[in-house]
């Protein structure tokens, strides 16, 4: 009797879970730094001037390495609808990032962007058809709580700063989700579309808004576009490596790092409703993830 062997495949798209984490914890230590150097610009370069240098820096290392080894296949994508959509909306989560940050503390700045984190679940559901019941329904209306409790006008916290950080945070959800649809793309191709597209849309209004940098600035200008390229790639590989939902929170890592600039470089501490806030959506947050792990048992 002939026995035949079952030969079991890897899936191609596989879930690499502890190299998803890994990688987003780089990405937002290096977004970190990016938002810190470009908050040193504030008042001296106008947002959309930031990310047009932040594209064409990130990208120059990208199109080197494409004519160096002659992967021009990686210029190729199946998912061109998505990709164009991914780098408009991208383009318009990062100038409102930059804008936030500028008009905000770096810290509350970034409690604030956690409210991406929530509305990744909500955006799951039409986006990715993914099933949300009642639990975390429940979590994330908890969460809010925490985010209205940042979101108060005062001092150094503007109106104005905590609509444009809301309003990133929103993008942020929306990309990340999109990244997760995206996971048979290249995370190179993403990247480098990313910046490519940025660097044509904001460079449309660069007639209207550019300053000549000083040496200093640039200086700046050019680490904003190291960080955030390092940053963006390992964002972009991760959430391809492991479902959104469970990298999320690993986004709260930025608020160690942001809480550890303000005092370091500008001397500021943040006030009680950033850590409470903060604590509020993380438990959320992390409520939701074990809701959906019973789930996935189930």
């Amino acid at each position: 009797m002939q026995v035949k062997e079952k030969i079991i495949q890897k899936p191609p798209h596989e879930d690499q879970i502890m190299k998803g984490i890994v990688y987003v914890c780089i990405a937002f230590f290096s977004f970190a730094i990016m938002h810190a150097f470009n908050k040193m610009l504030t008042g001296q370069h106008h947002v959309i001037e930031i990310a047009f240098y932040r594209s064409i820096i990130s990208m120059l290392p990208c199109i080197v390495y494409i004519v160096a080894t002659k992967k021009y296949d990686l210029l190729k994508t199946d998912m061109p609808i998505a990709l164009m959509f991914r780098v408009i909306i991208g383009t318009l989560g990062l100038i409102l990032t930059f804008s936030a940050v500028q008009h905000l503390p770096l810290s509350y700045a970034t409690v604030l962007f956690f409210f991406s984190t929530l509305l990744i679940p909500i955006l799951s559901v039409f986006i990715l058809k993914e099933y949300i019941g009642m639990h975390r329904w429940i979590a994330v209306a908890i969460g809010m709580t925490g985010v209205i409790l940042v979101a108060q006008p005062k001092g150094d916290v503007t109106l104005i700063g905590i609509v444009l950080a809301l309003s990133a945070a929103v993008i942020h959800a929306i990309i990340q989700v999109l990244l997760r649809a995206m996971k048979g793309v290249n995370s190179f191709t993403i990247t480098f579309y990313f910046f490519l597209g940025g660097m044509i849309l904001t460079g449309i209004f660069m007639p209207f808004v550019m300053t000549m940098p000083s040496t200093h600035n640039m200086l700046i200008l050019l680490c904003i576009g190291i960080s955030g390229g390092i940053g963006q790639y390992f964002l972009t590989r991760g959430f391809q490596l492991a479902p959104a939902s469970l990298l999320g929170p690993f986004n709260y890592t930025g608020l160690i790092w942001a809480t550890g600039l303000d005092i370091l470089i500008w001397n500021y501490i943040p006030g009680w409703p950033v850590f409470l806030g903060g604590a509020i959506i993380i438990a959320s947050k992390f409520y939701i993830i074990h809701r959906e792990k019973l789930s996935a048992r189930k």
